[in-house]
């Protein structure tokens, strides 16, 4: 288990704790008389959606900021030497007879980058690569 997904796992475990406990204290103060149990298993649904409604958007926060940062780092390493030939202007049949291969397979490498990195078009690449760089 990876180190975010133990922190999840705790809380979780926590969270549910929490309910039973929530439950004993409820059993022992004889509230559970004067409401239906199916109203406490409501509750602690809601509970426990309200919980993992701010565990993923905390998540999603976390995620977002490592993709916008670190979208070079998705390619391979030839596609990042793809991408930097065609940053410096070579055509496609150039970087084929550089890497000793077919223009098709450049052609699909360079469809990986455009869609790695969400981009259009070959300027948009150029552009996208010196700013980051």
């Amino acid at each position: 288990m990876t180190y975010p997904t133990l922190k999840i796992s705790i809380k979780i475990g926590i969270a549910a704790a929490l309910a039973i406990i929530l439950f004993q204290v409820s059993n022992i103060l004889l509230v559970y008389k004067y409401f239906k149990f199916d109203y406490y298993i409501t509750a602690v649904a809601v509970l426990f959606l309200i919980a993992g409604f701010f565990i993923s958007k905390y998540k999603r926060t976390d995620q977002k900021k490592d993709t916008t940062e670190n979208l070079l780092l998705t390619l391979t390493s030839k596609e990042s030497a793809i991408l930097q030939m065609i940053a410096e202007g070579k055509s496609n049949k150039e970087i084929a007879s550089i890497n000793f291969v077919e223009v098709s397979t450049i052609k699909t490498h360079i469809n990986n980058i455009y869609t790695k990195l969400g981009l259009q078009n070959r300027r948009e690449a150029i552009l996208y690569y010196r700013e980051k760089l």
